[in-house]
């Protein structure tokens, strides 16, 4: 491996392989998020329907908020987390063992997709944990992962308000987190702006576009929080030029 590749298992902001940051993930995060609900939104926000033959990778599973729900309608589930941790914790909820979901310790700059292209891609609250140039490389990585005419769903923190208010946006976004899930959260969110690598909406099209990807749909109540229903239109050319 080169020395110079990022390391994706070495966590900033919150490290999510500590057991017990794994631990509260969810009665924190609950507070503010039902998961099944947001797998079902996402499921109608892509329009997708009659999945059973149809295969999904979710990277940065964390704790299965998406992949247990995707066992019972895809045909096969990869999961993939940088965390075994938080992925000891989603294999918990499944209560047995489930023939169509795979479990794999990896991340976005290291995991190989071994079976079938995939019909789709799911990253949910973890693509913001690689600086710009190396969530280029992992968009490059995902196309290679899909049909051509596959999907992308990504769901992250992404800023879509005017740099120029940054300061004023931000502490507004911080102290409605404060008032659902408390001070301690409040501290988990500052984490993520000082420490973590969210990015602009218009630097992530970009980046999209340039991976072979077209954004067909994209939405945000508050202008942090983003959903991106991406489409693979086709596959750069990765060869080397001199």
């Amino acid at each position: 491996m080169n020395k110079w590749l990022y390391n994706e298992f070495r966590h900033c902001g919150v490290d999510y392989s500590d057991a017990g940051q794994a631990d509260v993930y969810d009665e924190q995060h609950q507070k503010f998020r039902n998961y099944e609900q947001e797998f079902w939104g996402m499921m109608d926000f892509l329009g997708l329907h009659n999945t059973e033959d149809k295969t999904i990778v979710d990277l940065g599973c964390g704790t299965g908020a998406t992949a247990v729900f995707a066992a019972d309608m895809f045909r096969m589930v990869y999961a993939v987390d940088v965390s075994d941790v938080m992925i000891e914790k989603a294999k918990k909820k499944l209560n047995k063992n489930i023939p169509n979901i795979r479990f794999v310790h990896a991340g976005f700059l290291s995991y190989d997709h071994e079976g079938e292209p995939a019909d789709l891609i799911v990253t949910k609250a973890a693509f913001h944990h690689l600086p710009d140039f190396w969530k280029q490389v992992a968009l490059y990585r995902m196309n290679r992962m899909l049909k051509t005419g596959g999907l992308l769903y990504m769901h992250d923190i992404v800023f879509q308000f005017d740099p120029r208010r940054y300061e004023s946006r931000i502490n507004a976004w911080i102290s409605r987190f404060e008032e659902v899930a408390g001070e301690e959260f409040r501290l988990e969110v500052e984490t993520h702006i000082r420490d973590e690598y969210s990015t602009f909406g218009w630097i992530l099209e970009g980046m999209l576009e340039k991976a072979g990807f077209t954004v067909e749909k994209c939405r945000s109540a508050d202008d942090f929080l983003t959903e991106y229903a991406c489409r693979k239109v086709n596959e750069p050319n990765f060869e080397e030029t001199p």
